[in-house]
């Protein structure tokens, strides 16, 4: 074999990771800015959880198409998605958008599900990602970019239209909509994230019960 063609292992800090590493800048900027009363720090917040999720794909995708691929990449990828989302949501309950409990329980599933990756990698087993645990981040993505969003529209109504309610009544049946929208949907959108959560963590520990048990699979 010819080890002059072999191709070099690519750095741990190469445009892929750091893309990755991206997302754990990108959620200690968004607390600073969310807490902010200023509308444009709201809408920088908005922009910052975009490029976190667009992030999340941009990272796989050049890693596969440049063969970046790296252990320090496969470790952090996971990391940063839930250093991001576990920090939007936090300061969700904090601004008093969501409830706690529901908050409490993906953390717990994610850490839980963290756990069992970290035990099956100590036995050089590699646990692939479910479908159940795609639906699980879509669903978060979507809640978050949702909640998000009627931050950024009830402060550019409020900045530049007056008082909600105000606004809100001038629109007669589609105002009383999107009130009940804005007032409902985050709690709803959460609350199925909660169960996809819980679903696809039961999911995990159940496909991966040789894991737990230490039976060889």
């Amino acid at each position: 074999m010819d080890t002059q063609n072999k191709l070099p292992n690519p750095s741990r800090w190469n445009a892929a990771n750091l893309v990755t590493l991206s997302r754990i800048v990108v959620a200690a900027l968004f607390l600073f800015f969310i807490f902010r009363d200023e509308l444009w720090a709201k809408w920088t917040a908005g922009l910052l959880f975009a490029w976190g999720a667009i992030s999340d794909y941009l990272d796989g995708y050049l890693a596969r198409k440049n063969n970046l691929r790296t252990d320090f990449g496969t470790l952090m990828d996971p990391l940063a998605d839930k250093i991001l989302l576990l920090s939007v949501f936090g300061s969700f309950v904090v601004l008093e958008l969501v409830p706690l409990w529901m908050v409490v329980i993906i953390f717990a599933r994610e850490f839980l599900i963290t756990g069992l990756r970290q035990m099956a990698q100590t036995r050089n087993i590699i646990i692939a990602a479910s479908r159940a645990g795609k639906h699980k981040t879509v669903s978060q993505i979507v809640a978050a970019s949702v909640i998000l969003a009627i931050i950024c529209a009830q402060g550019t109504v409020e900045a530049y239209q007056g008082k909600w309610d105000l606004f809100v009544a001038r629109q007669g049946t589609l105002g009383q909509w999107i009130d009940d929208f804005i007032q409902y949907g985050p709690y709803w959108l959460m609350f199925y994230a909660t169960m996809m959560s819980i679903i696809s963590g039961v999911d995990y520990f159940f496909k991966n019960k040789h894991v737990l048990s230490g039976e060889k699979h």
